[in-house]
């Protein structure tokens, strides 16, 4: 169940994602004609979802075109990077807490061999 909703979550953020893109391409090209739109919605599925002119296209059509405040564009498109760098640090914490404690046990074990050879 929470993978249908995740997958939910994640198409409805698309189309938003998508549309903002395609608006931005509708601004930044001054289109009028409904047959060069739906090109450029196309052209947008595949915009959106390249790693840094699709966030900044989407910024650009929230913003501008539907007259969203910036931090909330920018958290619609950049949400996949914040929550990754969030799982960087919290990695890179517990890898540093793991090796402490790794290192701690080997000196114990260098301690129990010394032990043992001198018996």
């Amino acid at each position: 169940m929470p993978f249908f909703i995740v997958l939910f979550f994640y198409i409805t953020i698309s189309i938003y994602q998508i549309s903002a893109v395609a608006d931005a391409l509708k601004l930044i090209l001054m289109v009028q004609s409904t047959f060069l739109e739906g090109i450029l919605f196309i052209v947008s599925l595949f915009l959106t979802f390249t790693p840094l002119i699709g966030p900044i296209l989407g910024i650009i059509g929230a913003t501008f075109v539907w007259e969203w405040n910036i931090f909330f564009s920018a958290l619609l498109f950049f949400w996949p990077y914040l929550i990754a760098s969030l799982f960087l640090i919290l990695r890179k914490k517990n890898s540093r807490t793991n090796q402490s404690d790794t290192k701690n046990q080997d000196i114990e074990d260098a301690q129990i061999i010394e032990e043992k050879k001198f018996k």
